[in-house]
């Protein structure tokens, strides 16, 4: 049954982490699913990381780049101007991580002990 409930959240966080679906396309009674999406945080961290700062130039060694890494990013509506937004996702993703193993340490000292 864990599994189950564990494979539906999952699910559910990856279509709201806004790369399979546009976030702007989506019911706005539902869009507050993004906001505790680890999916959405992880992937904006990892496509900061690689796109910020960096420019697609064809390969036959002319000087025209017609794309650049932000624009990639504004086009996915990923803050990107300062440091900051890319810190922000990871403390969200650490605070989501702290949250989780304070919860099962918590039930884990409520489990009754049998000797």
């Amino acid at each position: 049954m864990a599994l189950i409930v564990l494979v539906l959240v999952f699910v559910i966080m990856m279509v709201f982490s806004g790369f399979l679906v546009e976030l702007s396309s989506v019911f706005s009674f539902l869009r507050w699913i993004q906001w505790v999406s680890a999916f959405r945080y992880a992937s904006n961290v990892l496509t900061i990381n690689e796109f910020r700062n960096i420019r697609f130039c064809l390969a036959n060694h002319t000087d025209m780049c017609p794309l650049s890494g932000e624009d990639v990013l504004q086009r996915r509506s990923i803050d990107h101007e300062s440091n900051w937004d890319m810190w922000k996702d990871f403390l969200a993703l650490a605070t989501m991580a702290a949250l989780s193993f304070l919860m099962a340490y918590m039930k884990l000292l409520l489990i009754k002990k049998v000797k």
